[in-house]
């Protein structure tokens, strides 16, 4: 039996289990795997819910569920942060009892993770993350009623495709901040439905985080939030031409561009874009030319390029970046790692670091 309040122990895991601990008292319970390999033998742990009724926070992230939740989760009705893992196929019905759950953390070890309807009953939810990813039961239909995660803030990793569904599951996270999703490409050949999604609804989103699968969307160009401070895009394959939507956004500070984020041989910066930039990464693009504009980037911090084998150059522009700190070039071509050294002579406040296979 523990008497703690609070109780994290680090054990291996047939040991802690099989033991069959009880505490009455405890109000948080965080269990350390001894070994860091993959929890593969799966466990009982609905004993937890009897033995240690009173939780409010529930530290499972090291321990395999296997292929459900136990029943008796519900009957932890004051929990607040449950975190969990398994080769679960959904979350259970019975998560809805927890209405003072704040802080929901689901490891998929294997595929998607289904959230059904009630978990629109999680008032109090305030961050949801679930790895692989996560896809909601709508059956074609609104998800019961009107109800809204009015107080999430962070989410990921939803799968939505890019189509009516996802408009209508987007608009149930109106205080949404921090956003990580995989947009797919809708069944619906319709041409609307081939488009990026409106993402302007979520007016309170700082940071997106957005990976796409499918065929190449329209070039309607992105329509995102206005306050976005940190953005990360990946697999979109769009012409650079796309990119100037992202450039207007006067807030952003963070730009990630991976692994085929746009598509084309040039990139040609357009005056007065991206005004705020701090952070700007390229990794796995097939750009060769950039061409800067008129006082380019003028608040730029730090640039790194990886793995953009076909650059042939950094702008010279950039020894002017009165800010610039660091340029990165890792795993490029040697004529971008020459002009990015031209930049470093050029301004000796500037640093280059140099990364080769």
């Amino acid at each position: 039996m523990y008497d703690a309040y609070r109780l994290s122990i680090f054990l291996q895991r047939n040991h802690f289990l099989e033991s069959r601990p009880f505490g009455l008292g405890t109000r948080s319970l965080v269990f350390f795997a001894f070994t860091d390999s993959e929890p593969r033998c799966p466990y009982d742990i609905s004993f937890i819910c009897h033995n240690f009724k009173f939780l409010r926070v529930l530290d499972f992230e090291c321990i395999n569920m296997g292929i459900s939740f136990p029943d008796e989760i519900g009957l932890l009705v004051r929990m607040r942060y449950l975190a969990v893992c398994g080769y679960l196929p959904s979350v259970p019905e019975s998560i809805a009892n927890l209405r003072n759950l704040e802080t929901l953390i689901v490891k998929g070890l294997h595929g998607k993770i289904v959230l059904l309807d009630t978990i629109w009953h999680l008032a109090s939810l305030r961050h949801l993350h679930v790895n692989d990813h996560v896809a909601f039961n709508l059956d074609g239909k609104d998800p019961e009623g009107c109800f809204q995660l009015e107080n999430l803030m962070s989410f990921s990793r939803p799968s939505l495709s890019c189509g009516g569904d996802m408009q209508r599951i987007i608009r149930r996270f109106p205080n949404l901040c921090k956003l990580r999703c995989i947009f797919y490409e809708s069944r619906d050949s319709s041409h609307n439905c081939n488009q990026f999604p409106r993402l302007d609804v979520l007016a309170h989103l700082e940071s997106l985080n957005i990976f796409y699968y499918g065929r190449t969307l329209s070039s309607s160009g992105f329509i995102l939030p206005m306050n976005l401070k940190k953005l990360t895009i990946s697999e979109f394959h769009l012409p650079w031409s796309n990119i100037s939507a992202i450039g207007r956004l006067k807030n952003l500070q963070v730009l990630k561009l991976n692994s085929g984020a746009f598509e084309g041989q040039t990139w040609e910066m357009k005056e007065g874009e991206f005004q705020e930039l701090k952070f700007l990464k390229l990794d796995s693009l097939n750009v060769v030319h950039w061409k800067a504009a008129a006082d380019p980037l003028p608040k730029l911090q730090r640039l790194v390029l990886q793995n953009c084998k076909d650059l042939q150059e950094v702008p010279d522009d950039f020894a002017e970046i009165p800010e610039l700190e660091t340029i990165e070039v890792l795993w490029c071509g040697q004529s971008a790692e020459e002009s990015a050294k031209e930049i470093e002579e050029a301004n000796e406040d500037i640093k280059v670091l140099i990364s080769r296979l």
